[in-house]
């Protein structure tokens, strides 16, 4: 009964760890704001400073109106390698879409990129960045997103199409007669 017991609070302090460790920031937090822009696009930023010694798993959480595209990145910089500040990415996603890490500097500036990543309108889309944090590691980025209009043209539209094929078959008619006609002559 003792090993029973000493099992489920292992499990309890293991769980209560994972959970310290991951964050959930929704937009409209401090730590992540958006602004909506002409035609329906929206810009973000995104950052996390004071990160505490180990890993960590943040989730930038938001809601948009349309289906579109979404781009970004993540950076982080350090002037000493290994030291208090130095932070390094284990991954970085998009709806479950990875981004590409770099590298530069041998590890001191490390950016995570991708872009067209498809958003789904009304549906919580994920920004969920993973790493490791030496004691004081930082990092920030930028996101933008552009609906994608995928709507049926309107009746008017197809009207002016089915008449510039008209206009077409027509002018290429009568070029083909006024061809014959100047090769009879």
């Amino acid at each position: 009964m003792k090993s029973l017991v000493a099992i489920t609070m292992a499990a309890a302090a293991a769980l209560s760890a994972v959970s310290a460790e991951a964050t959930t920031y929704p937009v409209g937090s401090p730590n992540f704001e958006a602004t909506a822009g002409p035609g329906g696009t929206f810009s973000g930023a995104f950052q996390v400073t004071g990160l505490k010694a180990g890993t960590f798993s943040d989730t930038f959480t938001f809601t948009l109106p349309t289906n579109g595209l979404g781009s970004g990145t993540v950076t982080t910089s350090v002037t000493d390698l290994f030291s208090a500040n130095d932070l390094d990415f284990t991954s970085v996603t998009i709806n479950d879409i990875a981004a590409e890490i770099t590298k530069t500097a041998g590890g001191a500036f490390e950016v995570a990129f991708i872009n067209n990543v498809p958003i789904v309108a009304g549906q919580l889309n994920k920004l969920v960045v993973t790493g490791l944090s030496r004691g004081n590691g930082a990092y920030g980025g930028q996101a933008t997103f552009t609906p994608v209009n995928s709507a049926v043209p309107e009746p008017a539209t197809w009207a002016m199409m089915i008449m510039g094929f008209g206009v077409v078959g027509y002018a290429m008619r009568r070029r083909r007669t006024a061809v014959r006609f100047s090769q009879a002559i």
